[in-house]
């Protein structure tokens, strides 16, 4: 693209010149160009007062154009009219916008838990349901809403205190008396006799007001002033409690109505569904008759034939889509799981090691019937079942798949025939990197070259890690198959596929294993040559290091990256005890103690490591004043991480392998046992001061 035309931006920028100068305008909708008499004649036909809500929270044009005091006959004539008749006027010094947001407005249910149960149901701290509900209030008095939860509406009716319906006499319990004359009570039902003398109150309406009269009292309050302090109120309650009387009976009238036109409505769309062949949950999901479904509920009107003829059309384009997404999300939960089951498979054909080599998790999904199991819709390829069955019922699918990888004879043959043709297609090209193509033998008792111990690998694509990754690793046949390369900072590397291109012969480990193989008289082509080595244990010596360090033959690979020329030598075992001294070689221990198990990180953050570099090194002799014993060797103990920074510091070693460092549990013991003083060990040779060891 030329520099003419420039790349457009990814958002668009806003000119707000054109919008000084009146160009652009924001669109209005048709109710707020209307005139205010079209506006009311239009709102005369609503049902309830619930509708001129919804339109004054429109916008605040029509907000301010409904709450003007002027407009108030539209309220009064949508209260006047609601389809459930008998709704109260409102109390004087409510208007009517604030008496229909107090009838229809939702809110969050008020319960108040007690310790056990909130803790049962795994309230917040406050123990408060405050669920979102648009139910309407269960007492107009106390301002009290529930949800549909059992639980809130059992502990809601057992906080009640029931109450006579007529106060006691004045003279026969005062406190009672004038307690009652301030208490709220509600507007609930006896759910009794009609002449049953109780009604009900909240007991922490109870508690709160004998509270407040004994402090009044003590305060020095007679009852008569009590009272005549709290006749307004007194005076407002009982107003109050008159008004909610057949507000409760009328809500009660409403909610009977919302129930049984909701149950028409549903009878209405089950019919239309067996009608149009769709089932009752995609219709229901439908944004069009969702919509409308759920408005006509609101209103309480039942949904007529006629308005959703006209929809047909629109809703069944979107059920098709809805039915298209839910078969695509069906489908790839059931490829998700397939991919899940392989990957076990194949974490178990990796465990059982029945196999010369294991390709990569990417490229075991690239064999062809690998391939094909994971592909397949059905729950396995040679089931008689093939009615989606994995799509309706994933889990049934996942079972029958592992079935069929266990007990199949068929597709373990072939599983084992794809890997057997994999892994023989990769020995064929690695054995061309040693210089040995199209390399055959009759006999079974002799290894390909490149499944020898001698036979190292190395990644090209590795060579440039950084140095945060060390070295690079060289790698046996069977590592190489599953290498995976970390590190590569360049774009796309992770979908880069496994090639054996990729891979070189490790020529300076090659040379150091095969003259330590010497050493042993061995034969590489033999394939118990590799348990044979394992037997010998740590007794190979490398003479390039400053210090000479023992190691087995399995690090022999490894370490040779550090020399340019690497010289080895067979020891004895006795030779190994000394030169070890009291702390053998052990094989594995740094990848144990790198590793995330919870007791290696507690042992990795103990001065319990030491270095074998820094202990058999030949240092120059201490001066007797700094020396107690006049020995020439300080022992130093690190911390895991710490052993690792020294290493790579005083050392130039990184990574570190198993030959280079060893633990000692008893080290903390042995430097409290010196009373905080320094310690020195003596020559290798000399064995019984080793455990005189502290830290310098």
């Amino acid at each position: 693209m030329s520099a003419s035309h420039p790349y457009p931006s990814k958002r668009q920028k806003l000119d707000l010149d054109r919008h000084r100068e009146g160009e652009y305008t924001p669109s209005l909708s048709s109710l707020d160009i209307i005139p205010v008499e079209i506006l009311t004649e239009i709102l005369s036909y609503v049902t309830s007062p619930k509708d001129i809500l919804s339109v004054a929270r429109c916008n605040k044009n029509l907000c301010a154009t409904l709450l003007n005091p002027s407009n108030v006959m539209i309220w009064r004539r949508a209260r006047r009219r609601c389809i459930v008749p008998g709704l109260p006027p409102p109390l004087p010094g409510w208007s009517e916008s604030a008496y229909a947001a107090f009838i229809f407005d939702a809110g969050n249910c008020h319960v108040l838990y007690p310790c056990s149960l909130a803790q049962s149901l795994y309230l917040r701290l406050e123990q408060v349901c405050d669920a979102p509900t648009k139910r309407m209030f269960i007492s107009f008095v106390a301002r009290v809403r529930l949800c549909r939860e059992h639980e809130c509406r059992e502990t809601f009716f057992n906080d009640l205190v029931t109450l006579r319906r007529h106060p006691p006499p004045a003279d026969s319990e005062p406190s009672e008396y004038f307690i009652r004359q301030r208490l709220r009570c509600l507007e609930l039902p006896v759910d009794s006799l009609p002449n049953d003398p109780y009604h009900y109150c909240l007991l922490t309406d109870l508690e709160k007001t004998r509270t407040e009269y004994e402090e009044m009292i003590a305060g020095g309050t007679s009852q008569e002033e009590y009272l005549q302090l709290l006749e307004s109120d007194i005076r407002r309650q009982h107003q109050t409690l008159e008004h909610a009387k057949p507000l409760y009976e009328w809500s009660q009238q409403w909610c009977y109505q919302y129930r049984v036109i909701r149950g028409l409505n549903m009878d209405f769309s089950r019919g239309l569904a067996a009608e149009t062949g769709w089932s009752l949950q995609d219709l229901l999901n439908s944004p069009t008759y969702c919509s409308l479904h759920r408005s006509h509920n609101a209103r309480l009107e039942m949904i007529s034939e006629s308005a959703v003829r006209l929809l047909l059309a629109k809703i069944d384009v979107e059920i098709l889509s809805q039915l298209e997404n839910k078969r695509r999300r069906q489908k790839a939960h059931a490829q998700q799981i397939r991919r899940a089951v392989m990957t076990r498979h194949y974490n178990d054909l990796v465990d059982d090691k029945c196999y010369a080599a294991v390709p990569t998790l990417a490229e075991f999904r690239e064999l062809p019937i690998v391939k094909t199991l994971q592909d397949r819709e059905d729950a396995t390829p040679f089931s008689s079942d093939t009615s989606r069955s994995s799509l309706s019922n994933p889990a049934k699918a996942q079972h029958a798949l592992e079935s069929e990888l266990k007990r199949s004879k068929l597709i373990g043959g072939m599983i084992s025939s794809d890997l057997k043709r994999w892994v023989d297609t990769a020995l064929g090209k690695f054995d061309a990197m040693l210089g040995r193509p199209n390399w055959k033998s009759a006999s079974t008792r002799v290894l390909h070259p490149a499944e020898r111990v001698t036979s190292r690998f190395i990644c090209t694509l590795c060579h440039d890690t950084p140095k945060q990754y060390g070295t690079p690793q060289s790698l046996e046949f069977r590592e190489a198959c599953v290498h995976q390369c970390i590190g590569r900072p360049k774009k796309g590397a992770a979908k880069r596929k496994w090639k054996a291109e990729q891979f070189a012969p490790d020529q300076k480990a090659i040379a150091v294993l095969s003259q330590a193989l010497d050493l042993t008289v061995l034969e590489a082509e033999n394939p118990e040559t590799r348990e044979q080595l394992q037997r010998f244990g740590a007794r190979f010596v490398c003479n390039s290091c400053d210090s000479p360090i023992v190691m087995d033959f399995e690090r022999l690979a490894g370490h040779c990256h550090r020399h340019d020329i690497m010289e080895v030598t067979l020891i004895f075992r006795s030779e190994t005890a000394i030169m070890t001294v009291d702390h053998p070689y052990e094989a594995g221990s740094f990848a144990w103690y790198s590793s995330r198990n919870n007791e290696a990180e507690e042992i990795r953050e103990t001065k319990t490591f030491a270095c074998r570099h820094c202990r058999y090194r030949t240092l120059k002799p201490t001066p007797p004043r700094l020396s107690r014993t006049g020995d020439s060797h300080v022992q130093r103990w690190f911390t895991f991480n710490g052993l690792v920074s020294h290493a790579k510091e005083r050392h130039k070693i990184f990574p570190m392998g198993d030959e280079d460092f060893f633990h000692d549990p008893h080290a903390i013991a042995d430097r409290n046992a010196g009373s905080g003083k320094n310690f020195h060990v003596g020559s290798n040779s000399d064995t019984s001061n080793t455990s005189n060891t502290l830290e310098a």
